[in-house]
């Protein structure tokens, strides 16, 4: 069961990972970096000065929401997953649980990223049902 746990938590630091590499992406496709230094390093690798930027691309801005919404969810999660295993949980349903989560944040994440509701909702409907689910059946193992 802890295999599992590992597997997913690697899974989602990589697919937050990822929505960090989209804001480099982003950031070096526009040649719009907001510290002074980032655009004066930059510069000096391409050949010219390039000014800081006065605000983030929109874009980036987006990719930073969805960043902060992954951190108010994923680490909850993956304590009480943690738990779950240490409880001796079914690695069965803890393949369900740690699944469905991880697919509804990487959903959530691609849907976030290109603006499509209702399926950015739906797919955190999804990752807080198995969020919940797991919570109440860890519940029930501790106290039976």
């Amino acid at each position: 069961m802890l295999n599992l746990w590992l597997l997913c938590t690697v899974f989602l630091a990589a697919k937050m990972w990822a929505n960090s590499l989209v804001q480099g992406y982003v950031r070096l496709r526009h040649r719009q970096f907001i510290n002074p230094e980032d655009a004066g390093i930059v510069g000096q690798m391409i050949g010219h000065a390039l000014p800081p930027a006065t605000q983030e691309h929109a874009l980036v801005q987006r990719a930073a929401r969805c960043w902060r919404n992954d951190l108010e969810n994923i680490p909850m999660f993956l304590l009480v997953a943690l738990g779950y295993g240490l409880l001796g949980g079914s690695a069965s349903w803890g393949a369900v649980y740690m699944g469905l989560f991880a697919i509804a944040r990487t959903s959530h994440t691609v849907f976030y990223l290109s603006e499509q509701q209702p399926w950015r909702f739906l797919a955190y409907l999804l990752g807080m049902g198995a969020m919940i689910a797991l919570s109440i059946h860890s519940l029930w193992l501790a106290l039976h």
